[in-house]
């Protein structure tokens, strides 16, 4: 990565944690959230990890990919509320087709309404905005937890074994 592009992806991923401090969460969910963005953030640079997300299997070739961030807005956003938890809170949003730019996803806090974007750098590359009202929520189908699982296990988390850790009662 150039170090235009490489500049632009860090302070993308310095925004996103500061944003994390302006939403009203608690400090756990806070400090987990920060956790999950700079885990995802600096795994979109591994190509293994780009490898195992958009294999040739699923008709996608990452090497075509601009940016370290681009593609992986449906990996990242459904596995960030998938490992989050917490439906209250977080939902995963979704702008169609309709959009020149799109599909695009990303991540709502519900309690705020702000978009929570951990991809939203591969547009700014371009000085695009993304068009957040358009977003619809979407639920995370068998497709989707399939993205959410490989994304994951390449990124070095077992999903099943994580939520399960994370569920039990003490």
């Amino acid at each position: 990565m150039d170090k235009q592009k490489e500049q632009l992806f860090e302070g993308a991923t310095r925004k996103l944690i500061r944003q994390l401090d302006t939403m009203n969460l608690t400090q756990r969910s806070r400090m987990q959230a920060k956790n999950f963005v700079l885990l995802f953030r600096d795994s979109f640079k591994s190509e293994d990890v780009k490898k195992a997300t958009f294999s040739r299997v699923i008709g996608q070739d990452y090497k075509l990919f601009p940016y370290d961030s681009y593609g992986f807005c449906k990996a990242a956003s459904c596995s960030f509320v998938a490992l989050m938890n917490n439906p209250q809170e977080w939902r995963v949003m979704y702008i169609d087709e309709m959009w020149t730019y799109g599909p695009h996803y990303y991540v709502q806090h519900i309690k705020t309404g702000q978009a929570f974007d951990l991809t939203y750098d591969q547009y700014a590359y371009d000085r695009l905005s993304v068009p957040y009202d358009m977003g619809r929520p979407v639920k995370i189908n068998r497709e989707a937890q399939d993205t959410v699982v490989r994304f994951l296990h390449s990124v070095g988390l077992d999903y099943v074994n994580f939520f399960k850790k994370n569920n039990a009662k003490e």
